[in-house]
């Protein structure tokens, strides 16, 4: 349970500081981590008979990596004023 409280705090930490600074970086970083614990989460091998606990413990981190997603997508890409703006042109 730590680990998920701490992966939602560094979320919402970098959520939280795209706000205030304007730097749509730190939501993309939001992203990447909400879309690779995605992946990890749900790719990873399961034993046939999972307790009610370990469902639930698995649902908990959907629900936070999604948040990281939901973070880049309406903070990093939508908000973004440069919209790619990688290249200076």
């Amino acid at each position: 349970m730590r680990a998920l409280l701490f992966t939602y705090a560094v979320i919402l930490l970098l959520g939280i500081s795209t706000l205030l600074s304007d730097i749509h970086y730190f939501a993309n970083i939001a992203g990447f981590i909400g879309a690779l614990g995605l992946l990890y989460t749900f790719f990873k091998d399961r034993p046939d008979e999972e307790s009610e606990y370990e469902i639930k413990m698995r649902r908990y981190w959907y629900i936070v990596f999604g948040f990281g997603i939901f973070f880049s997508l309406i903070l990093g890409s939508l908000w973004n004023n440069q919209i790619g703006g990688m290249m200076p042109s």
